[in-house]
């Protein structure tokens, strides 16, 4: 998943060849570095007193990619660090050779900088990048080598970006629209929506020479304004199509359309399983027990789960399942749970097989687990503990089953009735009130089907 190089430096403050590195700094950590996307920016032309400057554009720049749809929804799956890069001169080289205008377009600058970061590449003003390979995959290497996607920030406010291996932007007023566009190119593989020229003109995601009903984006035709738009009336660019007039892809400021929005996601999924956390270890054969997961969700939560007990499902929608022993056959049986992205922002047809998770767990009646202590059917836990004036119960029911609720006080006696009714089975939270209970020790006591289990909490004022 991750870009792996070898590491010949394995401090973090390298001198490299007039650029240092003073520190790399989390800007958002959302899980470990091997299990979430990892976005490293690195800065060129910032000098030592530039340094904060260079921590605040990069984690603007970042805040407002990972809120930018469909970003947004998928914010949980991503990690963000900043690597400190010290130049000795502050600026982005302007060499004045482009010709797309008349030069010089703003003042003709050789900074001295690590990433050999300038405008006027190919000819073209605004494309500005860091030309200096080798010194960028160094630097990662004695920094960051687990990242995913980097962003280069040049220090120079004039107007320009790109995209390639890396993106760059400068920090121009509208760095963080041509950061997420460049992001469209660097991260999910998307050609312009605008005409670039013949030598851009391959077939991409977003950008094809077949425009017939087979067409690679044909579930969203007639969907949110997608159809297949010529580039332009006269060859060769009225033989490309796109799938949007109104798209990132080539106007900054506007929204990915839903092709360019569904490429991304499809990028995001290839790079992550969205099965975080699951236990017990399923590295060997385990014994009848709870069989939970914790998922990285997206935001609204799409995630749809399935358990199955030897293929048969016994649960959907929950993130834990109690095994009993009395329901394994004699022999090994398979606990397996599987999630699926079911967003509408992605009518992928390959999705379901590309993108579908599992995790599998050999199961054996025979294996001793202390089941026998578990409540059977019910999951529970009790926040924030101790507490003031409530208290959150929160509960898995396996299976429908008649539940009690109730608060003890450390003589047995109830003190408040929450619940008596039958249950289906899911998931729960209920907000109980105790802003009326003096300060002391209760017990929460459960009863399912008569089977009674209690946990301890504290009342503080």
């Amino acid at each position: 998943m991750k870009n792996k190089i070898l590491l010949f430096v394995s401090f973090i403050c390298t001198g490299l060849l007039g650029q240092s590195v003073i520190g790399v700094d989390t800007l958002r950590r959302s899980g470990p570095i091997a299990k979430r996307i990892n976005l490293v920016l690195m800065g060129d032309g910032y000098i030592t007193s530039q340094i904060p400057q260079y921590v605040t554009d990069a984690t603007t720049i970042s805040s407002y990619l990972l809120n930018t749809a469909p970003f947004n929804r998928y914010q949980n799956y991503f990690n963000v660090y900043a690597i400190k890069c010290v130049s000795p001169q502050s600026g982005v080289t302007h060499t004045g050779t482009a010709t797309d205008v008349t030069e010089p377009a703003s003042p003709i600058l050789n900074v001295t900088n690590y990433f050999d970061t300038q405008f006027d590449n190919y000819n073209i003003h605004r494309l500005i990048y860091s030309n200096n390979q080798t010194n960028v995959y160094s630097a990662l290497a004695a920094n960051f080598p687990n990242y995913d996607q980097v962003v280069i920030l040049g220090n120079s406010t004039e107007y320009g970006g790109a995209g390639g291996a890396y993106a760059v932007s400068s920090v121009n007023s509208n760095s963080k629209e041509i950061v997420a566009h460049e992001i469209g190119h660097s991260f999910a593989g998307l050609a312009d929506e605008y005409w670039a020229g013949a030598s851009y003109a391959v077939e991409k995601p977003n950008m094809t020479a077949d425009n017939s009903s087979s067409i690679k984006w044909a579930p969203w035709l007639g969907i949110n304004s997608i159809g297949a738009y010529a580039y332009g009336a006269a060859a060769p660019d009225n033989g490309w199509y796109r799938p949007h007039q109104n798209c990132k892809m080539r106007y900054l400021g506007s929204p990915f359309c839903s092709v360019c929005a569904q490429t991304i996601i499809e990028r995001i999924h290839s790079l992550t399983n969205p099965i975080d956390v699951y236990t017990p270890d399923n590295t060997g054969a385990v014994g009848a027990q709870w069989f939970k997961a914790k998922l990285i969700q997206p935001n609204p939560n799409t995630l749809k789960r399935s358990w199955t007990l030897n293929s048969t499902i016994i649960a959907n929608n929950i993130d834990s399942v109690l095994i009993n022993a009395g329901s394994l056959p004699t022999g090994n049986n398979i606990v397996t749970l599987t999630v699926i992205d079911t967003t509408v922002l992605t009518k992928d047809v390959s999705h379901a097989a590309l993108h579908t998770f599992a995790t599998s767990w050999s199961v054996n009646k025979n294996i001793l687990t202390g089941l026998e202590e578990v409540k059977a059917q019910l999951e529970f836990s009790v926040y924030p503990n101790p507490a003031s004036t409530v208290i959150n119960l929160k509960y898995s029911v396996l299976e429908a089953a008649q539940l009690n609720i109730a608060i003890t006080d450390l003589s047995g006696k109830a003190v408040i009735k929450v619940d008596n009714a039958k249950t289906p089975a899911g998931q729960y939270v209920k907000e109980i009130d105790v802003k009326e209970l003096t300060e002391g020790i209760y017990f929460l006591s459960i009863s399912i089907n008569g089977q009674t289990t209690n946990t301890k909490f504290v009342i503080f004022k």
